[in-house]
């Protein structure tokens, strides 16, 4: 039981960044543009430090200037149940509907992944670059209320600071990994399992 429960507390740990807002180190992987798009965008992929999977990395900022296999030091913030949106652009800039906004493009992007043609693609990475732009929830384009789990706004100066003005520059990340929530629903049933084994036990005694 007490090995059930270290295993259970040890996942939960290396996945712990998912659940609010952590600095982490963000590798874009060589040749991982698998899909280039109109005005120099692109769906790549890239490993952040803490995260057991690859990251699906879709631009988000029409200025970013990524160098492959280069580390950059980002700021990873949950859309799923995030505990502040400082560390985005967006809520660093006091946005009141910056959550509202990176949920609607996260919910574009998953059209991206769930759609190949080329036309459909720009057209939603259009959209996502205009609602950097919005003034409004109700100018904003998607899904605001998109079940954004296993997305996440990954924010940092990714570009020379002589290329843009920007303090921030984003993208949106998209990995299959479980939330927290659902370690601790794991272990709430190892949990029980130790119940019943050990009553098993002191019955068969």
């Amino acid at each position: 039981m007490r090995k059930l429960l270290a295993l259970t507390a040890l996942a939960a740990t290396l996945i712990a960044p998912s659940a609010a807002t952590a600095q982490v180190n963000m590798l874009f992987t060589p040749n991982t543009i698998t899909t280039p798009l109109n005005g120099g965008a692109f769906i790549g992929s890239g490993t952040l430090s803490g995260f057991s999977t690859p990251f699906t990395i879709f631009c988000t900022d029409q200025n970013n200037n990524i160098s492959f296999g280069t580390t950059y030091d980002v700021v990873v913030t949950s859309l799923k149940s995030p505990t502040s949106m400082t560390g985005t652009r967006l809520g660093a800039a006091g946005s009141v509907f910056a959550l509202d906004m990176y949920r609607a493009n996260a919910s574009l992007a998953s059209q991206m992944l769930a759609n190949s043609d080329l036309a459909t693609r720009n057209l939603l990475q259009s959209q996502i670059w205009g609602n950097y732009g919005a003034t409004s929830i109700n100018s904003l384009v998607g899904n605001t209320n998109f079940d954004a789990t296993g997305w996440y706004v990954i924010t940092g100066r990714l570009v020379n600071a002589n290329n843009d003005d920007r303090a921030m520059q984003e993208q949106l990340g998209f990995s299959p990994v479980p939330e927290p929530s659902t370690y601790a629903l794991l272990a709430s049933g190892l949990v029980g399992l130790g119940a019943v084994a050990r009553r098993r036990r002191a019955q068969q005694a």
